[in-house]
C-alpha cells in the first residue's frame, strides 16, 4: 500500500485571509460573517474562537455568548480566490498538482521515491514553507499522505491546525480506529444511522466490514465496493457525475427586507444562476423560488417555495419571466392580510432537472430565439467588461447585491491580479 497523495487543507482559510490581510486581527478571536448584521451566522473561524465552540453556522449572536469578545470581519470573497492561487502556485513551485478539490484544499500525487515516507514527510515541511514565504505567514496547513485520496484528506484532518499526517502500512488500519464514523467524508448523520442498523458503531467494524455489507448498506453493489477498496488503500478512480441543479440564495441585509427589496435580489440570484447554468454548459427544466419569512411579533420563520416546470433553456429572459410569475404567488405580498406581520429575510432561486447543452434541443420559435440571443449579448458584454455591467431591467438598483460568494467546491473567475 504505497503513499500515492498527498493532500493540502488550508487552516480556516478565510479567517486566516483577513489574519494576514489585516494584524490588528491576529491573535484575536475571528469569524468570518457574510453581511454584517446579528441575524447571520459565521461561514468561518480562526482556531482561537473554534476553541469556545463558535463553527461556521453558528448565528452571531450566539457566537457572541459563547466566545466574549469576539471580532466579526465581513467576507471579502475575491480577496480570498486571490489567495487561494498564491497558494496553488506556492504548492506547484514544489509538487505538481493533480486536483483542486476546493478553495481550500487540493491533492498531490506522488511517485517513484517520493513515495518513501522520509522524501515524503520532507516534500511536505517543503510545501508548508513555501506557502509560510509566499503567501504569508498566518497562512497554516495540515497535510495528509495515504494510499488514495479519501485516506490522505482524512489523515490531513487527523492533526489540526498546521499537522502532519502519514497513513502508511505499519499504521494502517489502526491509525483511523480512533475517529469516529463521521470523521469519514460522506458519512454523515444518516449514513451513519444506516451503517448502526447494519451493527457498525466504530471505525474498527467499518473497516472490516465485508464489500457485501457495505454494498446493503449504501443500497449500491458499486458504492460498497468502492468503500471496500478504498478503506483497503486501493486508488480507486472517481466516477464520473453529473450536476443536478445550480441554486443560489442570499440573506438579506436589514435595509433590503421588503417586498421590494426581496424582489429585487432575487432577480440578481435568477441573473446569476442563468450565467452560470450557460457556463457550464448545461439547460434547465425546472426552475424553483423560495423565501424565509420572519414574523414581527412571535420572532418565527415561516418558508415558502414555490416551483415550475419550463421548457429547456439557459436564457436569462425565460428564466426571469418564470421567477417573477412564482414570485407573484407569494403569500404576505404587499397588500395581503398579515403582510404587515411578515417581513422576507432569505431568497432563493433553484434551477433544476439540468441536461447537458449537448443533449438539448434548442427551440424552433424567434421568440424563443430572441431571448438566446439577449443572453448571449449578456455573457459576451459581462464577460469583457466585469459582471453585471448589463442586465434585464428587473434587476435595476440591485446590481451590488447578492456578491458572488464562494462554494468552497467552485472558485469563481475573479481577478486574480489583486494585491
Amino acid at each position: 500500500m504505497p503513499l500515492r497523495y498527498l493532500f493540502i487543507d488550508m487552516n480556516s482559510f478565510f479567517a486566516s485571509c483577513e489574519q494576514q490581510d489585516k494584524p490588528h486581527l491576529r491573535n484575536r478571536p475571528l469569524a468570518v460573517i457574510p453581511t454584517d448584521a446579528e441575524t447571520t451566522s459565521c461561514i468561518a473561524a480562526c482556531y482561537r474562537a473554534k476553541a469556545y465552540g463558535v463553527r461556521t453556522g453558528t448565528p452571531v449572536w450566539e457566537a457572541r455568548r459563547l466566545c466574549p469578545g469576539i471580532v466579526f470581519q465581513v467576507a471579502d470573497h475575491k480577496r480570498y480566490v486571490v489567495m487561494h492561487h498564491r497558494v496553488v502556485d506556492a504548492v506547484e513551485r514544489v509538487l505538481p498538482i493533480e486536483t483542486v478539490m476546493s478553495i481550500d484544499e487540493m491533492t498531490c500525487r506522488l511517485t517513484g521515491d517520493e513515495r518513501q515516507p522520509l522524501l515524503a514527510r520532507a516534500i511536505a515541511h517543503r510545501i508548508k514553507n513555501a506557502i509560510y514565504t509566499r503567501v504569508g505567514d498566518q497562512m497554516h496547513c495540515s497535510i495528509g499522505i495515504g494510499p488514495n485520496p479519501l485516506l490522505a484528506k482524512i489523515a490531513a484532518d487527523m492533526q489540526k491546525p498546521n499537522g502532519l499526517t502519514l497513513l502508511t502500512d505499519a499504521e494502517m488500519p489502526q491509525a483511523l480506529f480512533q475517529l469516529k464514523l463521521t470523521d469519514f467524508p460522506g458519512v454523515g448523520p444518516r449514513m451513519e444511522r444506516r451503517l448502526n442498523l447494519h451493527g457498525i458503531f466504530t471505525v474498527e467494524q467499518f473497516c472490516r466490514a465485508s464489500a457485501k455489507t457495505l454494498s446493503e448498506i449504501w443500497g449500491s453493489k458499486k458504492l460498497g465496493e468502492r468503500w471496500y477498496r478504498l478503506l483497503r488503500g486501493e486508488d480507486v478512480p472517481d466516477t464520473p457525475t453529473r450536476r443536478q441543479t445550480v441554486s443560489h440564495s442570499h440573506v438579506l441585509p436589514p435595509a433590503l427586507r421588503t417586498d421590494e427589496g426581496a424582489f429585487g435580489v432575487l432577480m440578481r440570484l435568477v441573473h446569476k444562476a442563468a450565467a452560470r447554468l450557460r457556463k457550464i454548459g448545461y439547460w434547465c427544466g425546472a426552475v424553483s423560488v423560495g423565501a424565509s419569512f420572519w414574523g414581527k411579533e412571535r420572532g418565527d420563520s415561516v418558508w415558502w417555495e414555490e416551483y415550475a416546470r419550463v421548457p429547456r433553456c439557459h436564457d436569462t429572459p425565460a428564466l426571469v419571466a418564470t421567477a417573477v410569475k412564482l414570485w407573484n404567488r407569494r403569500p404576505w405580498k404587499a397588500g395581503s392580510p398579515g403582510c404587515e406581520r411578515r417581513v422576507p429575510f432569505k431568497v432563493s432561486t433553484v434551477l433544476s432537472d439540468l441536461v447537458p447543452a449537448r443533449s438539448a434541443t434548442p427551440s424552433l420559435f424567434d421568440d424563443d430565439r430572441k431571448g438566446e440571443d439577449i443572453s448571449h449579448a449578456l455573457d459576451t458584454v459581462n464577460n469583457q467588461f466585469g459582471a453585471n455591467v448589463l442586465y434585464l431591467g428587473a434587476m435595476f438598483g440591485m446590481r451590488d447585491t447578492a456578491p458572488t460568494r464562494i462554494a468552497f467546491t467552485q472558485i469563481p473567475d475573479f481577478d486574480r491580479r489583486v494585491n
